[in-house]
Formats: C-alpha cells, structure tokens, sequence
C-alpha cells in the first residue's frame, strides 16, 4: 500500500510542479505536429517506463 502512495504522491508533485509550463508544452506538440491521440499514447507509456523505474527503486 505504500508503494501505491509513494508512487500517487510523486505524480501529484510532478503536476503541481508543470502546471506553470502547460502553454509551452502545447506549443511545442502544436510545432512537431503531434495529435491528442499520439500524445496520450505517448503520455501512457512513459507513465509505464517511469512506474517500472520507480517500482525497480522502491522494491
């Protein structure tokens, strides 16, 4: 169950803290062309990679 925290709490920090850049972030994926669509796959899997990474340094 702590896993679960830990790992809830660092996303929720990681929003809090990239809310400020929202516009910029949308002009870049505005600039190289990439739809909502491709960005949430994209979104989806680095959530994986970077849940396993934490995973790995937690266990």
């Amino acid at each position: 169950m702590n896993i679960i925290i830990s790992y809830l709490l660092i996303i929720s920090i990681i929003y809090f803290l990239t809310i400020p850049y929202r516009d910029k972030i949308d002009n870049m994926l505005k600039e190289i062309n990439l739809s909502t669509f491709n960005a949430l796959w994209l979104a989806y899997v680095e959530g994986l990679f970077f849940g396993a990474i934490i995973m790995i340094i937690i266990l």
